[in-house]
C-alpha cells in the first residue's frame, strides 16, 4: 500500500494554481489575479484588493493527498492568522476542491469589499 503524500508535487501545484487563476479571473474580474504560492503542504491565497497597497491573505488551503482534496483555512484578519475552524456548516463541508474553497470566500469578499 503506497502512502499518501505529505505535500502537493510540482505538477499538482502548477494545476491547482491554474484553477485558482482561471477560478477567479472568471468570477472575480474587479478583484484581479490571485497571488497563489505554496509552503509544505500548505498553499497560500492573496489578491491586491482595491485600495491597499499590500496583497491581503483570503485564505490557506492544506493538502490532503490529492489535487481535489484540501482543508479550508479562512485567513482572519482579526487575529492575523488562519482557522480551519471557522466555516459555517451551512456553507458545505471544510474538505473541498480549491474552487469550492474560493466560492465560499468570495461570499464575503464580494458582500465586504467587491460590492
Amino acid at each position: 500500500m503506497e502512502s499518501v503524500p505529505q505535500t502537493p508535487d510540482q505538477q499538482i501545484r502548477n494545476a491547482v494554481t491554474r484553477r485558482i487563476i482561471a477560478h477567479v479571473t472568471r468570477g472575480w474580474p474587479r478583484l484581479g489575479e490571485p497571488l497563489v504560492r505554496y509552503r509544505g503542504q500548505y498553499c497560500y491565497v492573496a489578491a491586491l484588493l482595491p485600495g491597499h497597497r499590500e496583497p491581503t491573505p483570503i485564505l490557506r488551503l492544506r493538502y490532503q493527498g490529492s489535487e481535489n482534496h484540501w482543508a479550508i483555512g479562512i485567513y482572519k484578519a482579526s487575529t492575523g492568522q488562519y482557522s480551519e475552524t471557522e466555516l459555517p456548516g451551512s456553507f458545505g463541508p471544510a474538505n473541498v476542491p480549491p474552487r469550492g474553497a474560493l466560492d465560499f470566500r468570495s461570499f464575503s469578499l464580494s458582500r465586504s469589499v467587491l460590492g
